[in-house]
């Protein structure tokens, strides 16, 4: 039995038959999903990508926003135009760090990462749902805390460990990460998001494609 589980066919044709399936309940959506990417109650929007092996449990994801190749995230919600890039993981899930006696999932998880399962319910609140924004950039393998919100247009730095929120059009990096400097002024800021260009359809994006080029033809253009 376990050879027919583990079995590359096997592997290959449950695979494809869950592609199958986000193909047609998201008919006409542009969703790709590549070889052996690993999905489950994913709502998708639309031209949403997932790259090779990565993991997405519990996510909803806004449209034009792919995730990198090897990537995990798990009990998210993403926004549109945000770009994760490989390896990173997202909301892998916490232990208790104080008045537990031990972190060892036994004790307080129902949800059996060991065995044998002792408790009858959870005790203890591993996964709580992580917020990330619109035009956010996450670089690859940053490690983001599960719970913490990211605000639009934030920039993650490769290898960030980010354990706080990351306020709107800031950039931060490192282990922990620490706020670097904001993308843009306060007025560009405050202007962007009054504008929500993200909400606007793909003809709007591709009419006014040349904005985007600078800060300050944006602003000047784009009401």
């Amino acid at each position: 039995m376990e050879f027919l589980i583990k079995n590359p066919i096997t592997i290959w044709l449950r695979w494809w038959l869950k592609v199958l399936f986000h193909k047609i309940k998201f008919s006409g959506r542009h969703i790709h999903l590549e070889y052996l990417s690993e999905i489950k109650q994913v709502q998708f929007s639309e031209y949403n990508t997932i790259r090779k092996y990565a993991r997405l449990r519990d996510v909803s994801i806004g449209k034009h926003s792919y995730v990198g190749r090897e990537s995990q995230v798990y009990h998210a919600q993403i926004g549109a135009f945000t770009c994760i890039g490989p390896e990173v993981i997202i909301g892998p899930g916490e232990h208790p760090t104080k008045d537990f006696v031990s972190s060892h999932p036994m004790f307080y998880s129902t949800l059996a990462q060991s065995n044998p399962v002792i408790v009858h319910k959870n005790r203890f609140e591993e996964f709580s749902t992580t917020h990330i924004g619109n035009d956010v950039w996450i670089g690859a393998r940053a490690i983001l805390k599960t719970g913490i919100t990211v605000g639009n247009g934030a920039i993650i730095a490769a290898g960030a460990v980010v354990a706080k929120d990351v306020e709107p059009y800031s950039i931060v990096g490192g282990i922990p990460a620490k706020h670097i400097r904001y993308r843009f002024t306060q007025e560009q800021i405050t202007h962007l998001q009054k504008t929500q260009w993200w909400n606007r359809d793909l003809n709007w994006l591709i009419e006014h494609k040349d904005e985007f080029l600078h800060i300050q033809t944006f602003m000047d253009r784009v009401k």
